[in-house]
C-alpha cells in the first residue's frame, strides 16, 4: 500500500507516516478491545475481519491508482467505502451456502 500511496513525487515519507499512524492506531484498538472481541466466536470475526480488508484493500488500491469512483463516489470516495462493505458481505454470504455443500459432497465422497 506504501508504493501505491507513494505514487507522486515525494510522497514517501507521508504514505510512510500513514502506515505507521494506521499500525499504532490498530494496536491500541487491539488492546482496548481484546476482552469483549474474546467472546466473539472465531468464524464470525474471522468473517468479518476479511470482508472489511477486501473492502478497505479494494478502496485503497483503487485511490492508489486514482480510480474514479462512480456514482455519489465521485464527489466524495470514502462514501465508496460502506458500499464495498456491502458488496463484499454480500457476496460471500452468497459462497458460504455454496462452499458449505460443495465441501459436504467432498467429505461424503472421500
Amino acid at each position: 500500500m506504501i508504493a501505491l500511496g507513494a505514487g507522486g513525487t515525494g510522497l514517501l515519507l507521508p504514505a510512510s507516516l500513514g502506515a505507521v499512524v494506521a499500525l499504532l492506531a490498530v494496536a491500541a484498538l487491539g488492546v482496548a478491545l481484546h476482552r469483549p472481541l474474546a467472546r466473539v466466536p472465531e468464524n464470525t470475526l474471522k468473517f468479518v475481519v476479511g470482508v472489511l480488508l477486501s473492502a478497505f484493500g479494494t478502496f485503497w488500491v483503487g485511490e492508489g491508482a486514482r480510480m474514479a469512483w462512480p456514482g455519489p463516489a465521485a464527489r466524495n470516495p470514502d462514501v465508496a467505502i460502506p458500499f464495498l462493505v456491502v458488496a463484499y458481505l454480500a457476496i460471500a454470504l452468497w459462497l458460504v451456502p455454496i462452499c458449505r455443500t460443495a465441501a459436504h459432497v467432498t467429505s461424503v465422497e472421500d
